[in-house]
């Protein structure tokens, strides 16, 4: 039995985590298989990021509440946490994290992209204290252009995987990322690179499928 399918599957003996994963995450596992072929290009080895994600998210899934909530015992008390947006976008953004960090599990892919993957790399991005002004002129660099995301999001319509093949791993993750609405911060911390070389991939990336 695959991983999807066991994920699904084991509610039906344990009905308390695991009912949770597949309740709160469910509506996020097609994204994070678009994000598993953006990674690789490939659908089998994709598939397999997927799965394998899934089943270490559902692994995790009671530490990542309790990081939340320490006093979370029932599962009127984890719906009541989910609904917070906030805990939503930490959330989704945490799949992504685990997806990402499956595909560098391979030693060669870990070696060509050098991603700096620490957790702690991670909350250090999401809690630096700044004041008022330096978060607005963050905000500034940070949020990508209108025009930019619309061009992201038609980058990635019926033609995406022809479109795809012309990019490196890097891009493809930065270019799906983006077109998800996600800021250069956001991406930065998913994929454990300098918010610089989100902004400059894009403006590369941008290019490269402008001229074809």
């Amino acid at each position: 039995m695959d991983n999807t399918k066991y994920v699904e599957s084991v509610v039906e003996i344990e009905l308390n985590w695991n009912t949770q994963f597949v309740s709160q995450s469910k509506k996020y596992w097609d994204a994070m298989f678009r994000f598993s072929f953006s990674l690789c290009n490939n659908k089998i080895k994709a598939e397999d990021i997927h799965q394998t994600s899934l089943l270490k998210s559902l692994k995790a899934f009671q530490k990542f509440v309790i990081n939340y909530n320490a006093q979370a015992n029932s599962n009127e008390e984890v719906d009541s946490l989910f609904q917070s947006p906030d805990i939503q976008y930490h959330f989704k953004n945490w799949l992504f994290r685990i997806v990402k960090n499956t595909y560098i599990d391979d030693r060669e892919v870990n070696k060509k992209w050098k991603f700096d993957s620490s957790e702690e790399a991670l909350n250090t991005l999401y809690n630096e204290p700044s004041d008022p002004l330096q978060n607005d002129f963050s905000n500034n660099i940070n949020d990508l252009k209108k025009s930019e995301k619309e061009f992201y999001r038609l980058a990635l319509d019926d033609n995406w995987k022809k479109r795809l093949d012309q990019l490196n791993d890097r891009q493809r993750s930065i270019l799906f990322l983006a077109a998800e609405d996600y800021s250069y911060k956001d991406i930065s911390a998913i994929l454990g690179i300098p918010i610089g070389t989100v902004m400059s991939t894009l403006s590369r990336t941008l290019q490269k499928l402008k001229s074809n």
